[in-house]
C-alpha cells in the first residue's frame, strides 16, 4: 500500500514546477521513492519477525498447557 505521505508529495510536484521549483519538486519525488523503499522494509522485517517469533510463542503456549495439565 502507498504511503500517503508519499503520494501527496508525489502530486504536489506538478505545481512545484509549474512554479518554478523544478529542484523542489525532484527532492519531493526523492523523498517520496525513499518513504516508499523503507516502508517496504518494515514490511519485510515485521514479517520476518512474526515468522521468527511464531514458533516460539507456539512452544510457550504448549509448555504452558502440558504444565497446567499437569496441575490438574
Amino acid at each position: 500500500m502507498k504511503a500517503a505521505l508519499a503520494t501527496a508529495l508525489r502530486e504536489s510536484c506538478g505545481y512545484l514546477e509549474d512554479e518554478g521549483w523544478h529542484q523542489t519538486a525532484q527532492l519531493m519525488t526523492l523523498a517520496a521513492d525513499e518513504i516508499e523503499r523503507l516502508t517496504e522494509r518494515v514490511e519485510e522485517l515485521e514479517t520476518h519477525t512474526r515468522q521468527r517469533d511464531l514458533p516460539e510463542a507456539a512452544a510457550r503456549v504448549m509448555q504452558i498447557a502440558a504444565g497446567s495439565r499437569a496441575i490438574r
